[in-house]
């Protein structure tokens, strides 16, 4: 090692104490708090930012209630149809349902929800901070370890998925694919292929989101062991293979049963996706004990491999090559799918969003392709050319789906670094102050936040645009009101709880707060399985107003919940003028629905329907 890369950031010496690990802890912790009294009054409120997050809370008041671990059923969602069976794990489940056991005897149920939705997802981010120094330790740059907790909490996508109350399941995604790229750092070798591969099916368990990468690493293990044909490359890739393979199907049976290892879904981990990984692994092993001589052969045969298991998915289910969306009724992608931003590419984002995507990415490549052509070792060389394949393929699956952009940012962390740490060497050279100042604060542009808001003012300069969509933002959020996209106030939410338990039809968003909230069951929620009951609730608000009592008393709805100000209700009434939606928003309803008084000083209506 060199004495330059030996050297903590910056040329600062440290002392023995400031070790990469506790660095990372330290400037974590500083963050998290000062996130925790930024969000103190979402806390007091409980004011979830996702409906994910209501829906995995009610998961898991579900698990402690007595619902069974392997029953991911959630059967206050769409009880006509006997209640939805979620996609999720119960490994995000089961850290937040013990912190809730623990804390339950001194705080109360209440007090102890809150505090576990507050102090989890930032701990999970205290291990995300130290394994990001861990992992990135083994780069060319030493240095790297020491700074990239500071680059890591200056990028927004990734910290926003570890804010207060940030309960679903995405941090725990960008956790384990941070585990995977820290195995693949280390030296080739049995060990780091086995552990890489467990924490790559770790991912695939949490969510079938994480198959791209999970194959990516695999991909990238097989192109080693192809182009050299070295024992220690053939270990890795054969741990790595046989690890996820038996991982998955270890993990699917623990928090799913027998009846997860014969399910075939498309979106989540299931029968067809496990079937392909074993068809991959028996492939790959059979190709190293063969260890054949010639590159050909062992490219040829790890291209069998990868048809093994496209073969294997689509025998044992078709539609899973069509993806896990496409199932949807029609109905159900125009007026929800296609309005959920994160599943959209990124071409459907606004301007500002697109540049606050793309530049930390396009820094972190410039950096990390520096920093291979300049590596003169060379394990160093291929742990850079990891990290840049790793990242192209993240930021072009960012591209298309625009909630893999917080993966993308993470691969970028190490050469924003480097470039950083680059940037301010130089500027510590030159002697006059005023250029040595106005130098370090360019070297500052590394940080991803600091470099994209850089971007975003010039160009907002330059086009008029962008600086009318800024206006716009600015607009926005002058006008915030909490209650405005689903109008649940406190006394709404009293009022409704006061209400005997029922079925409620809502429109889809507000599903989830309202689980989360009351007793109450729901038709729809914006989950994708429940995809029948999803377009009934859309045909019903938005659709024929003649079909819709039929619609409603199909779902046996009592009531009807609304809030005026929402998203997805505007998109109802406008689809067109005589649906029910429009009816309701001008206060003309059908005579089969009657009002129900009640408080709120957000604008929440309820109609109950007559007959229930």
């Amino acid at each position: 090692m060199s004495e330059a890369a030996a050297m903590p950031p910056g040329g600062i010496r440290l002392g023995p104490w400031f070790t990469p690990t506790r660095i990372a802890l330290v400037v974590w912790g500083l963050m998290s708090l000062i996130a925790i009294a930024a969000n103190w009054g979402a806390i007091g409120a409980l004011d979830l930012g996702d409906t994910d997050d209501a829906m995995r809370m009610a998961q898991v008041r579900d698990l402690l209630a007595g619902q069974g671990w392997w029953d991911l059923t959630q059967y206050r969602v769409n009880p006509a149809g006997g209640g939805v069976l979620m996609h999720w794990s119960r490994i995000v489940d089961a850290p937040l349902a013990i912190g809730i056991l623990m804390l339950q005897p001194l705080f109360g149920q209440t007090m102890a929800e809150r505090i576990v939705m507050a102090a989890w997802p930032p701990l999970l981010g205290a291990a995300l901070s130290v394994a990001c120094a861990l992992g990135y330790r083994n780069l060319s740059d030493r240095r790297i370890a020491y700074v990239v907790p500071l680059f890591l909490i200056m990028s927004g996508y990734i910290l926003v998925q570890f804010r207060p109350l940030r309960v679903d399941h995405h941090g725990w995604q960008i956790l384990l694919a941070m585990l995977v790229m820290a195995q693949a750092l280390r030296p080739a070798s049995w060990g780091a292929g086995l552990f890489g591969g467990l924490f790559a099916a770790a991912l695939l368990a949490v969510s079938i989101e994480g198959l791209p990468m999970s194959a990516l690493f695999g991909g990238l293990a097989a192109l080693r062991w192809a182009l050299n044909g070295r024992g220690d490359d053939r270990a890795r890739l054969c741990g790595y293979m046989g690890a996820l393979a038996s991982g998955a199907i270890l993990l699917q049976f623990a928090t799913r049963g027998p009846a997860g290892l014969v399910g075939a879904w498309c979106d989540s981990l299931s029968a067809p996706y496990i079937a392909a990984l074993v068809a991959a692994a028996a492939v790959v092993f059979a190709a190293a004990s063969a260890n054949p001589a010639r590159m050909s052969t062992r490219f040829l045969l790890l291209i069998l491999g990868g048809a093994a298991a496209a073969g294997a998915l689509v025998w044992t289910e078709p539609l899973c090559a069509k993806g896990p969306f496409a199932t949807l009724d029609p109905i159900v992608v125009d007026f929800w799918y296609r309005n959920v931003i994160e599943g959209q590419p990124l071409w459907a984002a606004k301007a500002q969003d697109m540049i606050h995507v793309l530049v930390p990415s396009f820094i972190g490549l410039v950096g990390a392709l520096l920093a291979w052509r300049g590596a003169s070792v060379a394990a160093d060389r291929r742990n850079w050319a990891t990290v840049i394949a790793a990242l192209l393929g993240a930021a072009a699956l960012s591209l298309l789906v625009f909630r893999s952009v917080s993966t993308a940012h993470l691969f970028a962390l190490p050469g924003c670094a480097w470039l950083g740490l680059r940037a301010w060497t130089w500027a510590r050279t030159i002697r006059a102050a005023v250029p040595r100042i106005l130098a370090s604060a360019m070297a500052a542009l590394t940080l991803p936040l600091l470099g994209s808001m850089a971007v975003a003012a010039l160009l907002s300069l330059a086009v008029p645009a962008l600086r009318a969509e800024e206006a716009r933002a600015a607009a926005r959020l002058a006008d915030t009101n909490r209650y405005r996209t689903n109008c649940l106030d406190g006394a709404a939410i009293a009022d409704l709880n006061r209400l005997p338990p029922t079925t409620l039809l809502t429109p889809i968003d507000l599903g989830a707060p309202l689980v989360f909230w009351t007793s109450h069951r729901l038709v729809a929620t914006p989950h994708h399985r429940n995809s029948h009951a999803m377009a009934d609730t859309i045909r019903a608000f938005a659709g024929d107003p003649a079909a819709a009592e039929a619609l409603v008393r199909r779902q046996q709805a009592a009531m009807i919940v609304y809030c005026r100000t929402a998203n997805d209700f505007a998109r109802y009434r406008r689809a067109r003028k005589d649906s029910l939606a429009a009816q309701l928003h001008a206060r003309n309803p059908p005579s089969w629905l009657e009002a129900v008084p009640i408080e709120s000083r957000a604008g929440l209506a309820v109609w109950r329907v007559k007959g229930f």
